[in-house]
């Protein structure tokens, strides 16, 4: 979330000038918070009382409870609907967080527009929420310019795939491990970037004889991050749900091919770049081995063709430009005058 306030920070300075409050998913008084250990430390949303506030935007949807508290317009970024469709939320050790997100999700009306990050999302939430389709609007996350291709002559790791992103069951990471242990991806490495594995994808690795095969990052900075991309050969994204997507899009600016699942807004983000391939299956713990051979497949070709890596990576600069600055900023600004607009209505100004 830090990343993706950043990002707004970007896109609108310097036309208008940004600050950035912290606040707690919980909205809560002092008393309260004092006696719930989880909260106690939480940041407190402070108003601000030294000026007028022109717009105010929610960048997730936990912390949407706080817009009654504004009377300014109103923005709230949905990022996806995730923790509706999938298991792990119904569990009982995440029973916190989802009726945190049930709540967070009733209080949307309160915001003058909604903004998501793809059509997909858009689409899904207007399914499941009674808002006005007028004040929800797509609005793509920057990818920033530093995301671009090596310099020329730049060697890449051979027969590598890079990973990036959470263990979470939606991002169908067991479906990846499958398709490594596969005789077309024999003696390829996989390099992970995010939240280390848990016991149970190691067992799984060690299961399948690869885990010698794999490399794990923890957190990295974009920089970092660039390099790593500028090394692999092939990014590999199966989720079986995204909101959005971003290490596709950042691949995809970065210069490095993509082989991505069909899941979410996946295809919206590829467009005709890219590799896209459809799974039979898009419920976590439910593996498909059929998808796991033609998820392979993919990987097994794109990895040994330069030709069609050159081919793709020329595509997915070209459908990148959606995500660059001036698009973005465009739809951005104009999610915030429909929030003016509308905000001048509730208001009565």
């Amino acid at each position: 979330m830090s990343r993706y306030a950043q990002r707004i920070r970007d896109v609108a300075e310097p036309d208008m000038r940004a600050s950035v409050m912290r606040a707690s998913h919980l909205d809560l008084p002092r008393t309260l918070r004092a006696l719930l250990p989880v909260q106690r430390n939480a940041p407190q949303l402070v108003v601000p009382r030294n000026g007028p506030i022109d717009l105010v935007h929610f960048t997730d949807i936990y912390i949407a409870i706080h817009a009654r508290r504004f009377r300014a317009p109103r923005v709230t970024t949905v990022h996806d609907l995730i923790p509706l469709d999938h298991s792990s939320w119904r569990t009982v050790s995440k029973a916190r967080w989802r009726l945190s997100y049930l709540r967070s999700l009733r209080a949307l009306p309160h915001s003058d527009v909604v903004i998501t990050p793809s059509k997909y999302t858009r689409d899904v939430l207007l399914t499941v929420r009674d808002l006005d389709p007028d004040r929800v609007c797509a609005v793509p996350i920057l990818v920033p310019a530093q995301f671009r291709p090596p310099a020329l002559g730049s060697k890449r790791q051979p027969r590598t795939i890079l990973s990036v992103g959470t263990t979470a069951d939606y991002k169908n990471i067991p479906l990846l491990l499958h398709a490594l242990a596969r005789p077309e991806l024999r003696g390829t490495q996989l390099v992970r970037v995010g939240k280390p594995f848990d016991e149970d994808l190691r067992s799984l690795a060690s299961t399948l004889g690869i885990e010698d095969r794999l490399v794990e990052w923890s957190s990295v900075s974009d920089e970092m991050l660039v390099e790593l991309m500028h090394e692999a050969t092939v990014l590999a994204q199966p989720s079986l749900d995204e909101g959005f997507g971003m290490p596709v899009a950042e691949a995809m600016a970065a210069g490095l091919p993509v082989v991505a699942s069909d899941g979410g807004a996946l295809p919206e983000v590829v467009g005709d770049s890219g590799r896209v391939v459809p799974l039979r299956n898009h419920k976590p713990g439910l593996l498909d081995f059929d998808d796991v051979r033609d998820f392979a497949a993919a990987l097994a070709e794109t990895l040994d063709s330069e030709t069609l890596r050159a081919e793709i990576s020329r595509s997915q600069l070209a459908e990148v430009a959606r995500f660059r600055a001036e698009p973005v900023r465009e739809a951005l600004f104009a999610a915030y005058a429909a929030a003016r607009e509308f905000a001048t209505v509730r208001t009565g100004t």
